[in-house]
């Protein structure tokens, strides 16, 4: 079942997503080990939003759905993405609006279309 704000994508079947976050609240707080910085496994996107990894921040995310009505007007199968957070930090009570988040998620799109659609048989 595709997710719900595909509707707006007709000729799409899924998209799949691969990604790879930077900055606070990445990696494994127990080791000393570097987060990672090559892609995972390739997963269905479910929402327009994917999430920020910084637990300090607030109102954040990654917005993904422009990139893939682009992707789409132009046709495009396959894209990388590099898009820095949307929100911002600031303490846990409200207060005062923060310093930005700064987080980078580095991603790369994949669309599948659906078979009267696909672009490989123009």
């Amino acid at each position: 079942m595709a997710a719900e704000f595909l509707k707006a994508f007709p000729t799409l079947e899924t998209v799949l997503i691969e990604s790879w976050q930077e900055g606070a609240g990445v990696g494994n707080p127990y080791t000393s080990a570097p987060p990672s910085r090559a892609y995972g496994l390739p997963h269905p996107v479910t929402s327009p939003i994917i999430s920020c990894a910084n637990r300090n921040c607030r109102s954040g995310g990654f917005d993904i759905f422009q990139d893939i009505a682009e992707m789409v007007h132009e046709k495009l199968v396959t894209k990388k993405f590099v898009k820095v957070c949307l929100g911002d930090e600031r303490s846990r009570k409200g207060g005062n609006l923060g310093r930005d988040c700064i987080n980078t998620l580095h991603y790369c799109l994949t669309l599948k279309y659906k078979p009267e659609y696909s672009p490989e048989g123009e």
